[in-house]
């Protein structure tokens, strides 16, 4: 039985916060309101799109705290009073005193410029991950449906991509704090996702096994699912927590005041910082930084696929970024990308899950001698399961070359050429 009622001086003040820019305030003000109605929290948890556990803790917190939870702005940030201004201002530029600037809406695209500089297309790219990073919150926290967990830690990788192709244009004092807010936010992000998908692979193997053997699997099942419960709190905890409000909070300010952060551009002797003079040179490094590892592929270690699968990732992104500036070409180069990086990411995961698998049957043991005899495992579906993984750790590793090869082709070179060379 629902028992929260709100008086009626409290309930003015919670629908005031239904208006507030911060995005955590309005969900709590929209949990009491919901329940204050009678609502279950089943009902109230699927209307904001938060889990039943967190629509529960909040209610008890409003119990505990009345109105308390609901923090001013100053209180919700780290530096009290410093809200809209950042640590440091860029010389000669006027001090920003908005606060109260709407999060940004999902755009189509960021619409960078040839003529852009580097400092400005910078902030666009931004502003446009923001936005999609943002969009996928709701659905992450919900847990429904894993791809918006998935949408969302790309976002957060694509910003963080993002910092390492654009930060010279900026003072690297004001742009540091938002990327410590970036590197918390994919870790509390990176854990949910990875177990997501290891649980994934899981049970789509479970469909191919006999009734017995699935019983067999279900010490492993129920332990990952252990962890990926243990991971959505983890994520759902850092999502509420005043780092990410502050972080999302002051990000926000950046990414939508043009000039906020920007060095000076020197222009004696003149250098370069306009898109269609920076970018061809950036897209090359990062072509040079996967074609190094050509040498060493045919005795290559898990770890340096692994650490090419990075690489890989951060010259997608860079094409990415500039997709709107570069010739038709560019969309062959990143679907050329997409095909490396995925066999390499499920390279990645397959050997994760073994490690993991593993490990799961080094402490196999230990978790059996807790049960009675009679109800002690046989674990030969879980070997099965690492055999099956191993098995297909093997087919990635050795049919590698063939899709280095076909990404290794100088048609490839001639069509980034081609795209590069429409700036």
């Amino acid at each position: 039985m629902n028992d929260l009622l709100l008086t009626p001086d409290e309930k003015r003040q919670v629908e005031h916060f239904t208006s507030e820019s911060l995005l955590p305030l309005q969900r709590r003000a929209r949990i009491l309101l919901l329940y204050n109605t009678g609502l279950p929290t089943r009902e109230v948890a699927a209307q904001v799109m938060l889990s039943p556990s967190q629509t529960r803790h909040w209610r008890r917190q409003f119990r505990l705290r009345g109105l308390g939870i609901f923090p001013t702005i100053a209180e919700m940030v780290e530096e009290p009073g410093n809200v809209a201004v950042e640590s440091v201002e860029p010389v000669g530029q006027p001090e920003i005193q908005q606060v109260d600037i709407p999060f940004p809406l999902p755009m189509t695209a960021a619409g960078i410029l040839p003529e852009d500089t580097m400092a400005e297309a910078g902030r666009k790219t931004m502003l446009f991950n923001f936005a999609e990073m943002l969009s996928h919150e709701p659905g992450t926290r919900l847990g429904q449906n894993p791809e918006e967990l998935h949408d969302m830690r790309v976002a957060t990788r694509r910003l963080r991509a993002s910092f390492a192709v654009f930060d010279e244009a900026f003072n690297p004092k004001v742009i540091k704090p938002h990327l410590k807010g970036l590197r918390l936010t994919g870790r509390g992000l990176g854990h949910a996702r990875d177990m997501d998908v290891i649980f994934e692979k899981a049970v789509h193997y479970l469909e191919e096994l006999s009734p017995e053997d699935r019983s067999g699997m279900q010490p492993l099942i129920q332990f990952w699912q252990n962890e990926l419960t243990q991971a959505r709190m983890d994520m759902l905890a850092h999502l509420d927590s005043r780092k990410y409000v502050n972080f999302i909070h002051k990000f926000n300010i950046f990414v939508q005041t043009p000039g906020l952060g920007v060095l000076p551009i020197r222009d004696d002797p003149p250098t370069p910082h306009r898109v269609r003079e920076v970018a061809p040179a950036l897209i090359y490094t990062r072509l040079e930084a996967v074609r190094a590892y050509d040498p060493i592929l045919a005795n290559a270690t898990i770890a340096q696929l692994h650490a090419l699968r990075i690489e890989c990732k951060r010259f997608r992104y860079t094409v990415e970024f500039f997709r709107e500036v570069l010739g038709e070409q560019a969309k062959d180069i990143i679907n050329g990308l997409k095909v490396l990086q995925d066999h390499l990411g499920d390279l990645h995961d397959a050997d994760v899950a073994s490690q993991i698998v593993r490990q799961f049957l080094a402490e196999w043991d230990g978790r059996q001698t807790a049960l009675p005899l009679a109800e002690r495992q046989n674990p030969q579906a879980i070997v099965n399961y690492l055999a099956q993984q191993s098995a297909e750790l093997h087919r990635l590793i050795v049919s590698f070359p063939q899709t280095w090869a076909h990404f290794n082709l100088p048609e490839f070179r001639m069509d980034l050429a081609l795209a590069v060379a429409a700036l």
